[in-house]
């Protein structure tokens, strides 16, 4: 799949910036988070990166918006839709760790913002989950501007860590090729 992207992106520079949106919200929201792994994310910073298709600077504010976006729209998916789900029978049978993830989540709040931002297993379910909690969205907000700037700032020393090893790696297989 990833190769897909790899040539997509090969012939069309000028999209780049978009794909590095459009995966970074579609890794952080409730409904494609779950499907859309934060490796292939990492996976297309890492390609643009090193075919200087964007500066790194550009890269890592485009991910932090589509990742706050993503955020945000799974807390107010959360607000608008959580109270129908949990009168679902599938999550009434569930009751007793709904509640216990609750009670958790009210302690913790904000701050699970932050711990969530870094857990992929976990990123685009904790939004969604203080939507439904009584977390108000300024809160939220604020604490998603701060979780997705200090990922933001881990995502640029992973990419240009990670990608100046791969770099590194395929101009040393070039080499040895001809």
């Amino acid at each position: 799949m990833f190769e897909n992207i790899e040539s997509f992106l090969s012939n069309n520079n000028e999209l780049a910036w978009i794909a590095i949106f459009m995966f970074a919200f579609m890794e952080s929201f409730i409904l494609s988070g779950i499907i859309v792994s934060s490796a292939i994310l990492f996976s297309v910073c890492i390609f643009v990166f090193n075919m200087e298709l964007l500066p790194l600077y550009t890269i890592v504010m485009v991910a932090m918006l589509g990742a706050h976006l993503g955020d945000v729209s799974g807390f107010f998916f959360g607000k608008t839709v959580g109270p129908s789900l949990l009168a679902t029978k599938f999550i009434s049978k569930r009751e007793k760790t709904i509640k216990r993830a609750q009670k958790f989540l009210d302690k913790t709040g904000q701050y699970t913002v932050i711990l969530g931002r870094f857990v992929p297993a976990i990123r685009p379910i904790v939004p969604f989950l203080l939507g439904i909690s009584d977390l108000k969205a300024v809160r939220f907000y604020i604490a998603d501007v701060i979780a997705c700037t200090c990922w933001g700032i881990a995502l640029a020393l992973l990419v240009t860590g990670v990608g100046s090893l791969i770099a590194v790696s395929y101009t040393h297989l070039r080499a040895h090729e001809t």
